[in-house]
């Protein structure tokens, strides 16, 4: 039995300045792309071990993923799904096709990009061949995308934790579909609502009675898989919202009314979803009068996780305003990095930081204080966490102790899904009492354990929990959330 595994992922923001290049994303083909996910906690780490564990030979065709940001560009994406389709072709015949796919993928001209992805898998494959899709918690699911893939797999937890469960989960319903053992079929529901980022958390209401039905769902007869999107509301295209998908075993309408149910489920808890979040100084004056701590603070309209320019500085000012003491806060600042690194250890600098990438991330603020370290800004994330990545590099990283705490300024933007993006540049966080983390939920799976209080930040930018309505033009109109605060 031979499969082909293959990975095309982008979390675009369509909301976001800077747009998303070729050069932006990281590309392994082959033995190389095996070996790059070998072994992690990432669902094609789970595709490769479904190799071993249900007796495929696997051909390892092509991965490409680059950090969130703004929409695909245009010839990006046809050079992307060109190779893809190239490399699928080459590796003919196959028995089936495991596809990994983020699921909020926007290009230039294709809004839906997955969509369209899996459309061109589909006309390449021809109908009979099984394409199994997995997709982020975070994927605005058009209902084509589910008509073409054999099945779509998406991840059960967030902060996202279970890739690699759901990489094997989508390699044993693929080889069970070739062996003929069982028949898929799929429906999809779509709630008319805006799940807004804030309630995302899988481990807690709203959404953690509909996550654990739909884990009960599975168990049940005739059942094949049961997912549950959120959606992604930083993409303004034309299915933004959350979706319920359930493939069944050769049953249409028992996926049919389970979906549904799911859906109708979430919609009963509509009303749960208003977010109400403290903005920068409360939730600043709200960290230093803790007396519970270490605080992390999540920055959520800076979720660099969410396609955010990561050097937001609405947190810093008002940690510097109010007097904090005892605060860590990485930020993106490739000319920050470069100032330290030409001063050197030691060396006592005024900076000016932040508010650099565009206008809605807050002003460049002056700085000044003492740089303690340098380091080449690569680290390795043993444990589960967030995404599944094990290696990572946010570039040349300089630690600048100022008076009231420390900035760790980085020249890649990177999401915080580990801690030891701060131990790797001699930040301990056991030393400290206030963390602010760019991103809503994601960042949890690292900061919960060592925090004694988790505090969110309705802040400005880029993935902002508070956009209007207004600012969509392609999302349908009457979701709920917009609709109930009209």
């Amino acid at each position: 039995m031979r499969i082909g595994v293959a990975l095309l992922s982008h979390e675009s923001n369509t909301f976001a300045s800077f747009p998303t290049a070729l050069s932006d994303f990281q590309i392994a083909r082959g033995a190389a792309f095996a070996d790059r996910y070998r072994g992690t906690f990432h669902e094609v780490g789970g595709f490769i071990a479904g190799a071993e564990a249900y007796g495929y030979e696997i051909m390892p065709l092509f991965g490409a993923n680059a950090t969130p940001g703004g929409t695909v560009r245009a010839a990006a994406y046809e050079a992307l799904t060109a190779e893809l389709l190239e490399r699928i072709w080459g590796a003919m015949p196959l028995d089936g096709l495991l596809l990994g796919l983020h699921g909020a993928m926007a290009a230039e001209g294709f809004p839906q990009a997955d969509g369209e992805t899996v459309s061109r898998v589909r006309a390449l494959l021809g109908p009979d061949i099984p394409l199994f899709v997995t997709h982020d918690y975070h994927g605005n699911v058009p209902p084509q995308l589910v008509e073409d893939a054999t099945a779509l797999i998406i991840y059960k937890t967030c902060p996202h934790i279970d890739q690699r469960e759901r990489g094997l989960q989508a390699a044993e319903l693929l080889t069970r579909t070739v062996r003929g053992e069982v028949q898929p079929v799929s429906s999809i529901a779509k709630p008319e609502l805006v799940y807004n980022i804030a309630f995302h958390n899988t481990n807690m209401g709203p959404m953690k009675p509909v996550m654990d039905a739909a884990i009960e769902l599975e168990g049940q007869p005739g059942i094949l898989a049961a997912s549950v999107a959120a959606g992604y509301q930083y993409a303004d295209v034309p299915w933004m919202g959350p979706c319920i998908v359930v493939v069944a075993d050769g049953d249409q309408d028992l996926a049919d009314r389970e979906a549904q149910r799911l859906a109708d489920l979430m919609w009963s808890l509509r009303d749960e979803l208003l977010p109400t979040i403290p903005s920068p100084a409360e939730a600043v004056a709200t960290a230093i009068a803790s007396e519970d701590k270490p605080v992390s603070m999540m920055e959520m309209g800076d979720n660099i996780g969410g396609g955010s320019a990561g050097d937001s500085t609405f947190v810093l000012e008002e940690l510097l305003r109010q007097g904090a003491s005892g605060w860590v806060l990485a930020l993106y600042d490739p000319e920050a990095v470069e100032a330290c690194a030409a001063a050197g250890i030691g060396a006592q600098l005024t900076l000016l930081v932040g508010g650099k990438v565009d206008d809605e991330h807050g002003p460049t603020l002056t700085v000044e204080g003492t740089v303690r370290t340098l380091h080449d800004g690569k680290f390795i994330e043993t444990e589960v966490r967030h995404g599944g990545g094990r290696y990572w590099n946010q570039g040349l990283t300089a630690v600048l102790e100022t008076s009231g705490g420390l900035l760790a300024l980085n020249s890649r933007r990177t999401p915080p899904m580990s801690l030891n993006q701060l131990r790797s540049v001699g930040i301990m966080p056991e030393q400290h009492e206030i963390f602010v983390a760019k991103g809503s939920v994601a960042p949890r799976a690292a900061y919960e354990p060592v925090s004694a209080r988790i505090i969110e930040v309705d802040s400005g930018g880029a993935t902002s929990i508070s956009r209007p309505r207004e600012d969509y033009q392609l999302a349908r109109s009457g979701l709920y959330e917009w609709t109930r605060q009209s």
